[in-house]
């Protein structure tokens, strides 16, 4: 198990809070040397720590008005392959995240559409008609705050 230095931590912070600082200024955000600093990001990048970097799109300013959680309940027959299902929700247009949750509901797939019409066609086609997913519950989304790594 890869262990955290304060120096890690500060690092983990600052990057998820800009992902883009150079090197130099990520280093003296944190008060380390560039070179220690560089050779530290590699380190917590090689340990699975960090990722990747990713650009973070605002669905709304990107047309895609009605942000929406659907959980969904995997049905028997299917439980086995309840990981398979993941990566091909994941795929779906408009998808911006699933979750594998434990509980009566197996799968929360965050989805962004332009309207209500397009979530509900999104639902019919791709929750409900779905041979292998059961009830599902749909939430709509106000506000979407996303976390900053502790420092």
């Amino acid at each position: 198990m890869f262990m955290l230095t304060d120096g890690d931590r500060r690092i983990l912070h600052e990057l998820s809070r800009n992902g883009r600082l150079s090197n130099k200024e990520l280093a003296a955000r944190v008060g380390l040397a560039p070179s220690t600093c560089h050779g530290r990001v590699r380190l917590l990048e090689d340990a699975g720590v960090i990722r990747g970097y990713r650009a973070v799109v605002d669905p709304q300013a990107a047309g895609a008005a009605i942000n929406a959680l659907v959980s969904v309940a995997v049905l028997d027959h299917a439980r086995s392959q309840v990981t398979d299902l993941v990566p091909l929700m994941r795929a779906l247009p408009g998808v911006q995240q699933v979750f594998l949750l434990g509980g009566d509901r197996d799968l929360v797939i965050h989805v962004a559409t332009a309207d209500v019409p397009a979530l509900r066609e999104f639902i019919r086609i791709n929750v409900g008609a779905h041979p292998d997913l059961g009830q599902s519950q749909t939430q709509l989304v106000f506000e979407h705050a996303v976390g900053v790594a502790p420092a």
